[in-house]
């Protein structure tokens, strides 16, 4: 489990930065991926489903997603 204090750092340094508390859904991420660099430049705030939709973009597909994809287009490599 992740110490409170640093868990939210971040989170604090985002409402700093807008001037205003976070709303419910509103998510913070880090631009260059680092969680330990919390400086406002490094930070921008999202709401929950277009962060995931922008991380699926970068992450590989699961076993799962790759054979249904491989089965949809007929190939027998799954």
């Amino acid at each position: 489990m992740r110490d409170r204090k640093s868990d939210t750092s971040h989170r604090r340094a985002a409402e700093i930065k807008l001037g205003r508390k976070l709303k419910p859904g509103e998510v913070v991420d880090h631009l260059d991926e680092n969680k330990s660099a919390n400086k406002p430049a490094n930070l921008d705030v999202k709401g929950r489903g277009e962060h995931t939709r922008a991380h699926n973009k970068t992450r590989p597909l699961s076993k799962l997603r790759r054979a249904l994809r491989a089965f949809s287009e007929g190939r027998k490599d799954y």
